[in-house]
């Protein structure tokens, strides 16, 4: 973030609430993350520890997205959609929702691709944190948590037509984290190599 963060000038007080914020995200994340830790039979503290944020190779990440408004929309703009469906790449997804600014729909338990997926929409509501498990995370459990499919609708013209604002917390292991089960079903790997892997797999489609 050298030289990206707006100054104090330009947004009083920006850096330092969301830095508080991302803090605040990383020790819910971790808490989360302690609770499967125990039932896979890893220390309570495993994911934490492979998620440093003292460690140069810490590459947990919060987002800030906007979401364009419906402004002079024409038909055909209702059909897309604002994200379509996918699995994080992470281990754990925190997601913050402004309440009014639907849109999120799961489908647990199936695959991208799948036939007759059938999606749940997820209501923004105050105080309540939307957790989805990342591929990540799947292949540390050895396929036993399975990643979140999910995707984000467009609206209908009788709803909400403004911006939409979210804000994702992305528990990413650090880069230098072995990544491997407890039942050895995959080879270790770095989660650095790991995210490369998915972001190329993505790409090459």
């Amino acid at each position: 973030m050298a030289k990206l963060w707006p100054t104090g000038d330009e947004l009083p007080g920006f850096k330092a609430v969301m830095m508080a914020f991302e803090r605040a995200n990383w020790a819910v994340g971790m808490k989360v993350l302690s609770c499967f830790a125990l039932k896979l039979g890893f220390k309570p503290d495993f994911f934490t520890e492979a998620h440093d944020p003292m460690s140069p190779e810490y590459q947990s990440t919060l987002r800030l997205l906007h979401y364009m408004p419906m402004t002079d929309a024409k038909p055909e703009d209702y059909t897309g959609w604002r994200a379509g469906a996918h699995t994080d790449y992470d281990c754990l997804t925190l997601l913050h929702q402004r309440s009014g600014q639907g849109g999120l729909q799961l489908c647990p338990g199936k695959e991208a691709g799948a036939a007759e997926l059938e999606w749940t929409d997820v209501e923004p509501l105050p105080g309540v944190i939307t957790c989805n498990i990342g591929d990540m995370l799947r292949r540390w459990s050895d396929d036993q948590l399975l990643s979140t499919l999910h995707r984000v609708r467009m609206p209908r013209q009788d709803e909400y037509l403004g911006p939409r604002y979210s804000l994702p917390f992305f528990c990413q292991a650090n880069r230098d984290a072995i990544v491997q089960g407890p039942r050895k079903v995959y080879d270790p790997i770095t989660a650095h190599d790991y995210l490369q892997q998915r972001i190329a797999a993505n790409f090459a489609k």
